[in-house]
């Protein structure tokens, strides 16, 4: 066997791409068991009665709670896109008979005309008792350097606990809760996003990784070959 200069130039190429190839299909295999993993665990969650929010809830759980809402700081998470419209995510302070605050979304609205004008939004007043699921969303995609805007009510880019905890001074319970529909509300329900992502996309992706590593060892075995018979 001839060691020439291409065929070792060629084997660098092949081990480095080879191997960053393997190791982001095995990386989306392992993030697409992880999402399965959430997945699973959402599906188990709603098939369990409603519980009432305590400190051993976790994330997922179906509760219920009482209290009323701070509609004096708002926060509307702003592209949020619904049957194809715009509009907002409405996320507001939920303050519990036992004080805890609990960022809850109690729906989404469709924005106006004029996105400098911010929708009307009506929400339940006095003491109420709500019901949802508690979740602890990711950062996901966000839109231009301001993340959040300086007056109440704020316009967010993210849902993310850690950047909205940043506007307020108290402490918050570690969930958002996606609350039920209210009958004194304006606002549309939407169920919440168990993951950004299904698991089986990240299957697929690690298939095209794989597929993409079997070409390259192909063209490798054809190029080895040719450069033996030069």
């Amino acid at each position: 066997m001839i060691i020439t200069k291409s065929r070792v130039a060629m084997s660098l190429f092949y081990i480095i791409f080879g191997g960053i190839f393997v190791l982001l299909g095995f990386w989306q295999i392992e993030r697409g068991q992880e999402k399965q993993s959430i997945v699973d665990d959402y599906n188990v969650a709603q098939m369990k009665s409603s519980v009432a929010y305590s400190r051993d809830s976790k994330t997922w759980d179906y509760v219920y709670l009482k209290g009323y809402i701070d509609q004096s700081r708002l926060i509307l998470i702003d592209n949020s896109l619904v049957d194809g419209m715009l509009g907002f995510k409405v996320i507001a302070p939920f303050i519990t008979n036992t004080g805890t605050i609990l960022m809850t979304d109690f729906g989404w609205i469709q924005q106006t005309k004029n996105r400098s004008i911010l929708p009307e939004i009506k929400l339940p007043i006095g003491e109420i008792s709500i019901s949802g699921i508690l979740e602890n969303p990711e950062e996901g995609l966000i839109l231009g350097e301001q993340v959040i805007s300086g007056n109440w009510p704020k316009v967010s880019q993210s849902r993310a606990l850690e950047t909205i905890a940043k506007e307020f001074s108290e402490n918050l319970e570690p969930f958002l809760l996606v609350a039920n529909f209210q009958d004194k509300s304006n606002l549309r329900y939407v169920p919440p996003v168990v993951t950004n992502m299904p698991p089986v996309k990240h299957f697929g992706y690690a298939g095209q990784w794989f597929a993409m590593f079997i070409a390259l060892t192909i063209m490798y075995i054809y190029s080895w070959r040719k450069f033996g018979n030069e």
